[in-house]
């Protein structure tokens, strides 16, 4: 190659080099002036560090019988939020391991994962490579819900979503984000919140749950319905299972317990504690008119706004479970025997009438 020609190859590679990095520059500078527009506000008023300080969720009210018994609720979301140290550890790390790999080494948002996304999901379309969203963005999502912005509602939503996780992350522990994360979620069947959903699935508390029953729930974070055990059996069997593939991926799991689980079949045991269903639906008609009635009076005496179905209130109750449930047995099995009673003297009665009918004609 004559030195004329290495010169012009030269000059066409510089040239080259130059146009990409203005353009990379341009790039990273419309990036970064979208970003900085979505973060003062421009496409909509962001949560506020004191927003995010005053978090608050309808709580389902819950009524107890004479022994603390869980006698029933009453709800807008079948929701009860509970604290960290209730959450059990095997339940953490089915979440961490399927939602948020590297939770506990970013402040909210994974770069590498984002990186990923941007270059298989929108340039390549590969629609297998997952999403970007760390835990800290899920809890802004589902928080904060999307709004629509046009052809920017994508950029302009999950913009949003980065600047609230890294607030979150600023402002609470890691601890405090994942009890959180667990306490909004929704988990299909109208429940919301591990604990609801624990006591939903398999009528325990979240801090009972075996390993294997976190996954099935972990599992249906991805679609609730669609991973509903009640209702797709084989389908949250298979989610489970590559809930519980993760978790020995990254060392939550040995070998032989991931053996052993996979091959176990998913066991419900539903609970449903919804003011329709349950023991004492009388009694807890009219205790519902009476905390009505009260909390009527004691919000206007003090200026409060509490709500049965939406503040989470703890109501006491002299029933006695035990009793209440044979007295409802006793009165099934005698009714059965009544009607079949009734039946029969109305048949006979019925017989009669139509004889006499007869005999007239």
């Amino acid at each position: 190659m004559s030195e004329t020609n290495k010169s012009n190859l030269l000059k066409s590679l510089k040239t080259i080099s130059f146009t990409l990095f203005l353009l990379v520059s341009i790039m990273i500078l419309t990036g970064f002036s979208f970003f900085m527009s979505v973060h003062r506000g421009a496409w909509g008023a962001l949560p506020e560090k004191i927003d995010l300080y005053n978090i608050e969720q309808d709580e389902a009210s819950v009524i107890f019988a004479a022994n603390n018994e869980l006698l029933g609720k009453y709800y807008t979301h079948n929701r009860q939020p509970i604290t960290y140290g209730l959450i059990p550890e095997n339940l953490i790390n089915a979440l961490v391991a399927t939602e948020d790999a590297r939770f506990f080494n970013h402040n909210g948002v994974d770069l590498r994962s984002t990186m990923r996304v941007a270059f298989k999901s929108i340039l390549l379309g590969d629609k297998s490579s997952g999403g970007g969203s760390t835990i800290s963005q899920q809890i802004a999502k589902n928080l904060f819900p999307r709004q629509e912005h046009g052809a920017f509602t994508m950029p302009v939503n999950k913009a949003k979503e980065v600047i609230i996780a890294l607030r979150l992350e600023s402002m609470y522990s890691k601890q405090r984000i994942l009890a959180l994360y667990l306490n909004t979620v929704p988990f299909g069947d109208n429940t919301y919140g591990i604990e609801s959903a624990a006591r939903r699935f398999f009528s325990k508390s979240a801090k009972e749950l075996s390993v294997e029953e976190s996954a099935v729930l972990v599992g249906m974070l991805k679609a609730t319905h669609s991973y509903n055990p009640r209702f797709f059996p084989e389908n949250s069997l298979e989610r489970r299972n590559i809930v519980l593939s993760q978790m020995n991926r990254y060392g939550y799991l040995s070998d032989n317990a991931y053996d052993s689980l996979v091959s176990t079949p998913i066991q419900l045991n539903l609970t449903s504690l919804s003011p329709e269903n349950g023991p004492a639906p009388y009694f807890r008609e009219e205790v519902k008119r009476t905390v009505n009635k009260w909390l009527k009076e004691f919000n206007h005496r003090n200026g409060t706004t509490y709500n049965l179905y939406t503040s989470g209130l703890k109501i006491y109750t002299t029933l006695d479970y035990d009793m209440q449930v044979l007295a409802e047995e006793s009165v099934s099995h005698h009714m059965k025997g009544l009607q079949k009673q009734y039946d029969t003297d109305f048949n006979r009665k019925q017989l009669a009438t139509t004889n006499r009918e007869f005999r007239k004609l």
